[in-house]
């Protein structure tokens, strides 16, 4: 699953503690329920969650929250332009796929 979106669920969680919500979650991320599921697995497999009656970040998650510079910033104060790397294209731009040409043979 995508490293980003780990990461910043994982910060989410850190965020809300135990006032946590799927559909806020399914939101934001634009998840499919089994995505969100898929992703919960893989950060309780990787150590970095834990569910003890409600989902909680553990010390793991913690390290890797103060590791990304994310422990100390709160959720909803993070900036477009402090996680998004790439430049957004202008919407004037024409985009032509790989092997659109090839389609028309």
């Amino acid at each position: 699953m995508d490293k980003y979106k780990m990461n910043m669920v994982l910060h989410y969680f850190n965020n809300v503690a135990a006032s946590y919500s799927y559909n806020e979650l399914l939101m934001i991320f634009g998840f499919q329920i089994e995505q969100l599921d898929l992703m919960l697995r893989e950060l309780i497999e990787e150590n970095l969650l834990k569910l003890d009656g409600y989902y909680k970040v553990t010390e793991s998650g913690i390290n890797e929250l103060k590791r990304l510079g994310l422990y100390e910033t709160e959720f909803e104060n993070i900036e477009e332009q402090e996680i998004f790397t790439k430049m957004p294209t202008c919407i004037s731009e024409i985009y032509i796929p790989k092997r659109f040409n090839k389609s028309f043979k």
